[in-house]
């Protein structure tokens, strides 16, 4: 081989290539397109983001307001409750009158039996009968 053949021209090389380079107008239709591909795409996923959002905030909106119902009912058992709460220190105050009653009651009907005259043991079981009805509900 000779050393000659292995040489190659690079004007050839170098005016092939600069044929093949785009001009200037044909680069710029062609970004302005990729680009309006791409804004597209992001307005697309845009939509598509805003629709997820949408109905991801609607279903979280109906459980909140499941929840808000849930607790109104419960709001309301607690009022029942302190209701009863209110009217504890009247319950108790019954009872304990009722149980003072009771013993009086009792030991009215003891002393009827102790007691040698028989009107007053009359009198005190007619006192235990009064109290008995006295009793507190």
């Amino acid at each position: 081989m000779k050393p000659e053949e292995k040489v190659v021209s690079m004007d050839d090389y170098r005016n092939n290539k600069e044929n093949d380079v785009p001009s200037m107008s044909e680069l710029n239709a062609k970004t302005s397109q990729d680009i309006s591909r791409m804004a597209l795409l992001l307005a697309l996923l845009a939509v598509l983001l805003a629709g997820v959002l949408f109905f991801k905030a609607n279903q979280n909106l109906n459980v909140l307001s499941k929840d808000v119902s849930g607790i109104s009912s419960k709001i309301g058992t607690i009022d029942a409750k302190m209701a009863e709460l209110e009217n504890l220190p009247a319950k108790s105050k019954r009872m304990v009158m009722g149980t003072m009653i009771m013993e009086m009651a009792q030991k009215a009907s003891y002393l009827s039996t102790q007691v040698d005259n028989p009107e007053q043991a009359a009198k005190l079981l007619q006192a235990m009968e009064l109290m008995q009805q006295a009793k507190p509900e």
